[in-house]
């Protein structure tokens, strides 16, 4: 039963759906213990009970956003025992969010907030190496064409970024194997704009392309858009595409 649950879920998951908030049963059908507990006198629900639910709706609507997160960066392709666990849990929790068990669902919430982190760090690891991997396997393909003496043109990869915990857009283009200047992280925004929404906001594990082909007025304008105080005096060591 709980395979199949599992792959329901994942279904809706890779078809693009959201999460979907669990079927909860309205609060005057619920489990009847906890309401009669919280009833007055005259019959009233307490409000009480109406801030454990709101509490349990945020707790359930926090952990859906956060198990679709790690959809988005494949952790279920990188990090398939991480992720299926934190699918478990998720699951549970479900049942509990149902059951009007608050208590539970908290101490669920810890275990899932562990499972996630887990996830993250695992699926960040796996890219990382696969990409060292294929940059490997680049450089030996390099050497060999020079050894010999092949002048065809070598195909372009295009560069990629694995987003590691604590970092943002301006952190990622001042790296030295990326720009090596703060003021061009416009350039990876706009380059990437089919998974970020809001230049504040990345995730861990996303797999973000780095351009390398741009013109200097488009150098200039990136550091303008990011409030460079001379755009135009680009640093002597920050990244400039090669003349062709």
């Amino acid at each position: 039963m709980r395979r199949l649950l599992m792959g329901f879920l994942l279904g809706g998951f890779l078809a693009g759906c959201a999460v979907a908030e669990p079927v909860k049963p309205p609060l005057e059908t619920a489990v009847q213990q906890p309401v009669k507990a919280e009833e007055s006198a005259h019959g009233e629900i307490q409000p009480g009970l109406q801030v454990r639910d709101e509490q349990a709706r945020a707790i359930m609507n926090t952990a859906s956003v956060q198990l679709r997160k790690i959809v988005d960066i494949s952790g279920f392709e990188y990090a398939k025992k991480e992720s299926f666990a934190l699918l478990i849990t998720y699951l549970e929790m479900q049942r509990y969010y149902t059951d009007n068990d608050i208590e539970s669902l908290k101490a669920h919430m810890e275990r899932f907030q562990a499972s996630l982190q887990r996830s993250q760090e695992k699926t960040v690891a796996e890219k990382q190496r696969r990409l060292e991997e294929l940059g490997f396997e680049i450089a030996q393909r390099q050497e060999e064409i020079k050894k010999q003496g092949d002048s065809r043109i070598l195909e372009a990869f295009t560069s990629i970024y694995v987003v590691k915990k604590g970092d943002t857009l301006p952190s990622i283009a001042a790296r030295h194997e990326i720009y090596n200047d703060s003021f061009m992280w416009p350039l990876i925004y706009k380059a990437n704009r089919d998974q970020i929404k809001d230049p504040k906001i990345i995730y861990v594990g996303q797999d973000l392309k780095i351009p390398r082909e741009m013109t200097m007025e488009e150098i200039i304008e990136s550091r303008r858009e990011a409030g460079a105080p001379e755009p135009e005096k680009i640093p002597k060591d920050a990244y400039i595409p090669r003349k062709k």
